[in-house]
């Protein structure tokens, strides 16, 4: 993101060419970009086949280091919608360099979304957006909504289960994950940061507490890297598990049921 200005002129040279050619969706769909994978499928599993879905970081990358592409500025010009996280600031300037106003959402919800709970408060949201922009088919999508939430449920019921089985294992944590493993049922007796922003000292200290704490397994997250938790977890002697904060295939339950399998799997 460090470098979004730079992109800004082209953001505003791509809106002659872009906008002035309408909408790329089809006209009976609604044209949607999300800036995260996360946002994207809740977008598309309540949607389906009433919404055209673009999403700008992709999946396995971190968001915060991610630098938007001259694809990703035109998804956003083409757009009737645009959703965002709340902490994506680029979006706003891009949009105002393109002079392109499309109806943008700030969730601005600081839970992580990964959490069934987090997750299905924001899928109430774009449900009720979705239906604000396209009241002729609110049936449909609050029914979308429902069948999605039946989903969600079982598989939180399922992972509750699976938890209770293990006792409350004591997990060193990325502080990207540790919300997640909390809700499991997990004891974070330490997180850690990315690898770039950690000191020798720092990370030593991780490990002491870790340690000290009795963890038994080392949680990383895939989009900020797993250099640090490899590090924690080889000096404990003890598993090392990397968790996805996005959805990797498209779906949200597809990275619920796979997060909590690779932790599982590790236990055992």
């Amino acid at each position: 993101m460090e470098r979004i200005l730079s992109v800004l002129g082209l953001a505003a040279c791509l809106a002659a060419g872009v906008v002035s050619c309408g909408q790329t969706a089809p006209p009976d769909r609604l044209s949607v970009t999300a800036t995260t994978a996360m946002l994207g499928s809740i977008c598309e599993a309540i949607g389906k086949d009433r919404v055209a879905v673009n999403t700008i970081v992709p999946a396995g990358m971190c968001p915060g280091h991610f630098d938007i592409t001259a694809q990703g500025i035109k998804n956003l010009v083409d757009s009737r919608l645009v959703i965002s996280h709340g902490w994506e600031q680029w979006v706003t300037r891009l949009l105002d360099a393109a002079d392109w106003q499309p109806v943008l959402h700030s969730l601005d919800m600081a839970e992580n979304m990964m959490v069934p709970p987090a997750h299905m408060a924001a899928a109430g949201r774009i449900a009720a957006l979705l239906c604000s922009l396209d009241r002729a088919h609110e049936a449909y999508y609050m029914g979308n909504l429902r069948q999605y939430r039946t989903t969600v449920d079982s598989l939180t019921e399922r992972a509750r289960q699976d938890r209770e089985r293990f006792g409350a294992l004591r997990i060193a944590c990325s502080e990207l994950q540790s919300e997640f493993v909390e809700w499991l049922g997990f004891n974070v007796v330490v997180t850690f940061k990315r690898a770039e922003d950690l000191t020798p000292k720092m990370l030593k200290e991780v490990i002491s507490q870790a340690r000290n704490g009795g963890a038994a397994l080392v949680i990383d997250n895939l989009q900020s890297g797993s250099d640090a938790g490899a590090t924690v977890a080889r000096e404990l002697g003890v598993p090392h598990v990397v968790l996805t904060n996005f959805p990797l295939s498209g779906s949200y339950p597809d990275a619920l049921r796979d997060n909590c399998a690779a932790i599982l799997e590790a236990i055992r």
